[in-house]
């Protein structure tokens, strides 16, 4: 078995600053082969910058966009062979290799996000990935969507905002502390009206995954426990066979 922690895992030992590291904030890897003939994946791709503002978003007007692989290799976004992908590389590949429904959270160096951006006010860009549906498997069900609707207006602005501030800093390891202290920044005053939309989505979180009586915070450190506490980047994926380019 491959090593994980080893100081040529660039996620490990530097925390993978500077490459494409990803949380899954639901879902996770497929556990089923991507087929090698025609296959469209129904998902959607938003980019955040660090004030958790969308600064991309291909299906603006429907709920997801329509990706059309034919031999593993992207062809068309909704049958438009030409389409603009943010991260092409990064996308395509994880389109290929996580399950229905998954939402996925990527810190990418900017460059690599849209070719030829200029911006100064950040290095990185965040980029989502929400799969809903897949040629061969069941969609995603209405609860799911609801749910992932939820996390992505309610959850997921304010994490790239506070992962845009604890980025430098960040190795993977202690997800108690870490978890403790992006609920702090999230969420500093639960009872405000500013926080309603995020308890909002606790509720629907707690209903699935917690059965005792706890505070919003609480709830906000365990959803977060799960989510930090295994941490991924993209080249090593690879090289440890967990993804198949």
């Amino acid at each position: 078995m491959h090593n994980l922690t080893s100081s040529l895992d660039p996620l490990y030992s530097s925390g993978g600053k500077g490459s494409m590291r990803y949380f899954f904030l639901h879902g996770g890897y497929s556990r089923l082969p991507f087929p090698d003939d025609e296959v469209s994946v129904e998902a959607k791709v938003l980019v955040f910058n660090g004030q958790g503002k969308i600064v991309f978003d291909h299906s603006t007007d429907e709920p997801t966009s329509r990706y059309h692989f034919i031999n593993r290799a992207l062809v068309s976004v909704d049958d438009q062979q030409d389409a603009h992908v943010p991260a092409r590389i990064f996308v395509e590949t994880l389109l290929k290799n996580i399950s229905i429904p998954t939402l996925l959270f990527a810190e990418i160096p900017r460059d690599q996000v849209i070719a030829g951006d200029s911006e100064e006010d950040s290095r990185f860009l965040y980029v989502v990935l929400v799969t809903l549906g897949r040629t061969g498997l069941d969609q995603a069900s209405f609860q799911d969507y609801e749910y992932l609707k939820s996390m992505l207006h309610s959850f997921v602005p304010r994490f790239a905002r506070v992962v845009s501030q604890i980025s430098d800093a960040y190795l993977p390891g202690d997800a108690r502390n870490l978890s403790d202290q992006i609920a702090g920044l999230m969420m500093p005053d639960p009872a405000t009206d500013e926080t309603k939309d995020l308890r909002n989505f606790l509720a629907l979180y707690a209903k699935r995954y917690v059965h005792e009586a706890l505070s919003a915070e609480e709830i906000l450190k365990r959803c977060l426990m799960h989510m930090v506490k295994m941490p991924f980047e993209l080249e090593s994926s690879i090289r440890y066979g967990l993804i198949v380019n």
